[in-house]
């Protein structure tokens, strides 16, 4: 069994907990790692380069990891690939769409594996919800809403994060994260998009709002400040479906809260969501609807009496006969479902690497879609 050996490019928090991440994984290990700090060298058997140059023409490498600031990614990604290396690149996959196309046209030279850090996709609950959401349990999916509210206290006004040179901003360096999320679930394509921004001073840009209208009538909307204290860090995401209304918590969502209206057949499908618990189960003829008040006059009086099980939404009618309220959690602690999704992302890059007609979970091609709609609406951010 071939071991493959990984390079890491870039050793600082993230860096070093991808190392500790993967030193259990059985066909993999971390060889080599580059940083300019010196105190960054892990010592032992890895070797430090305190140049990333060096370390891609490391003839022992087959993997580099690329966890620097954003800017450098499509370079470093670009570099490596010509030196024969499949590359995993941290998102976002570069700062602008021409840089991120450039990736991918080396990748397509070279014939090298390449993904992006997008690591929500192995998350639990992220896919079981795509697994639900294709097989049409929950209906269509209509809106999409992210929410999140991150803490500043560990980034002064002198972090890369703030430098738009560097980082792109927060819709490019962070929210690409949730807009592929929104991606896992549906199979529609973008075609229009529109951002707003604030900025507490010329270079703290530290409230963002992108909205985005796919092609098959879905609309998705993502706020992210990086402005509070960090008692109140939080991320919720809110997926409205025409049969459901699910709610996830945290930016590695770990627990959730749904409502949906359910058939016999698509609530045991409802039910496999992890640890479920029910809240309340009624038939659909009990369940009221305060969408009209007392006395409200209806224009199908004059056709009999409405059928509760037939709900139309969407324009599309379908059979019901219970809602189902309940909530989910996945039950590990966030630090062992983090470190499960970058292992299992190391490990779909190695099936693929191995067995070129494998489906990576993550491709290039993601991390481009992702960056367009974060370009665009940063753009359209900071029109004046």
């Amino acid at each position: 069994m071939k071991t493959y050996n990984i390079g890491i490019i870039g050793y600082g928090g993230f860096g070093q907990f991808l190392h500790n991440s993967w030193k259990n994984l059985d066909k993999v290990r971390v060889t080599a790692v580059a940083d300019e700090i010196p105190e960054r060298n892990p010592g032992g058997k890895i070797k430090f380069y305190d140049r990333w140059q060096d370390l891609i023409e490391d003839k022992n490498l087959d993997i580099i990891s690329i966890v620097t600031p954003p800017n450098s990614h499509s370079q470093i990604a670009c570099a490596a690939m010509e030196a024969g290396k499949h590359i995993l690149v941290e998102k976002p996959i570069a700062t602008s769409i021409e840089e991120g196309r450039k990736i991918l046209a080396v990748r397509e030279k070279m014939g090298r594996v390449g993904t992006v850090n997008f690591m929500l996709r192995f998350n639990p609950l992220v896919g079981i919800l795509g697994r639900l959401t294709a097989d049409g349990i929950f209906g269509e999916l209509r809106h999409a809403n992210v929410e999140n509210y991150a803490q500043d206290e560990g980034l002064p006004p002198e972090h890369w994060f703030w430098d738009h040179e560097l980082a792109g901003g927060i819709l490019i360096e962070h929210a690409v994260h949730f807009i592929d999320l929104v991606h896992s679930l549906t199979e529609q394509e973008f075609k229009r998009v529109y951002g707003l921004k604030h900025n507490r001073n010329p270079r703290q840009e530290d409230q963002v709002l992108a909205a985005v209208e796919y092609d098959g009538g879905l609309i998705a909307t993502h706020y992210h400040a990086f402005s509070r204290p960090g008692f109140f860090e939080n991320t919720s995401v809110r997926l409205v479906y025409d049969l459901a209304q699910i709610d996830i918590e945290g930016w590695i969502p770990l627990t959730g809260r749904i409502s949906v209206l359910v058939s016999s057949d698509s609530k045991k499908k409802v039910m496999e969501l992890p640890n479920f618990k029910i809240e309340q189960l009624v038939g659909v003829d009990q369940v009221g609807d305060d969408s009209r008040p007392e006395g409200w006059g209806s224009a199908l009086q004059s056709v009999g009496k409405l059928d509760r099980r037939k709900v139309r939404s969407g324009g599309v009618e379908y059979e019901v006969e219970q809602m189902l309220v309940g909530w989910f959690d996945v039950g590990r602690p966030k630090q062992e479902v983090y470190a499960d999704c970058v292992r299992g992302m190391m490990s779909d890059m190695v099936k693929k690497i191995e067995n070129p007609d494998h489906k990576l979970r993550v491709t290039l091609e993601d991390g481009l879609s992702s960056l367009e709609i974060a370009c665009l609406a940063t753009d359209v951010s900071r029109q004046k």
